[in-house]
């Protein structure tokens, strides 16, 4: 899995409003996908930010890696920051999300806090932005 952390220069992070149908659930998340053969994780970062937000990311660089339930699968995140985006228009991945929206940094603590953001790759991602910004 390729997720990614964009982060523009208003210090807010690019997220969408998604319904996961296994939970039944809404809740906010970065942009990720499943990386394709021959591609590697940072070009999947890229390329789906570019397909579900309409927005091309700045290059990708790595942010954390982590495999947030190894006792059971053998997932493995591969989580990137972009430092600014341009907007290239609608996104091509119309079903993925209700709502795109830049979050400032700041709100993010109170909506994990509200359970508004509760995907493993978007928390493991988020936890390490805010990290790594409070010791810039």
């Amino acid at each position: 899995m390729a997720v990614a952390a964009v982060v523009n220069e208003r210090r807010e992070v690019l997220m969408m409003w998604r319904h996961r149908f296994i939970t039944d659930a809404w809740a906010w998340e970065l942009p990720m996908g499943l990386v394709e053969e021959g591609e590697t994780p940072a070009d999947a970062a890229a390329r789906e930010v570019l397909e579900e937000t309409g927005w091309r990311p700045a290059p990708v660089k790595p942010l954390i890696y982590a495999e947030p339930a190894n006792g059971i699968t053998d997932s493995q995140h591969h989580v990137f920051r972009a430092d600014g985006a341009t907007y290239e228009g609608p996104p091509t991945e119309k079903n993925e999300s209700d709502r795109i929206e830049w979050i400032p940094l700041a709100d993010i603590r109170g909506m994990i806090d509200r359970r508004e953001i509760v995907s493993s790759g978007s928390l493991v991602g988020l936890l390490y932005l805010l990290m790594d910004e409070a010791i810039r």
